[in-house]
């Protein structure tokens, strides 16, 4: 039988800070949670917590379902943290851009609506409007 290693503080530190970074991208909560995603038994994620290290297969897994670059699950780096996605033309796409640019579309489309237009794409995707009259500030004669 091996003798159990115990982690370090600095180590379990890493562990720790790696974990909120794989469950930001995951939605996970829970140790339970993570497990089912990542298709392992929870005690794996209890060893690995023990362990201080996160098993490749899980990066692989994450980087799988959501494009997540595996250092920034590692190292923490900035912005993107998505790994290099290729466009048609096979030139590296950039996150921080293209995000950009959509919310740009975005505010230009919203500031083109008219408000009943917009009232009926929010009440399309489900949800409740209700529109009040704006008060005046007309003093009653």
């Amino acid at each position: 039988m091996k003798p159990r290693r115990h982690t370090t503080p600095e180590r379990r530190a890493l562990f720790d800070e790696r974990l909120v970074r794989i469950q930001q991208v995951t939605g996970c909560r829970t140790q339970m949670q993570l497990a089912e995603y990542i298709g392992v038994r929870q005690s794996s994620i209890s060893d690995a917590k023990r362990r201080g290290s996160i098993p490749g297969e899980w990066l692989l897994t994450i980087w799988r379902a959501t494009g997540t670059n595996p250092d920034w699950i590692l190292h923490g780096d900035d912005e993107p943290r998505f790994a290099n996605v290729s466009h048609k033309y096979g030139e590296p796409l950039n996150v921080t851009e293209l995000r950009q640019r959509i919310e740009k579309e975005i505010r230009d489309e919203l500031d083109n609506l008219h408000a009943e237009d917009l009232i009926h794409r929010l009440e399309d995707m489900g949800l409740a409007v209700s529109v009040t009259p704006k008060a005046s500030n007309r003093k009653a004669a």
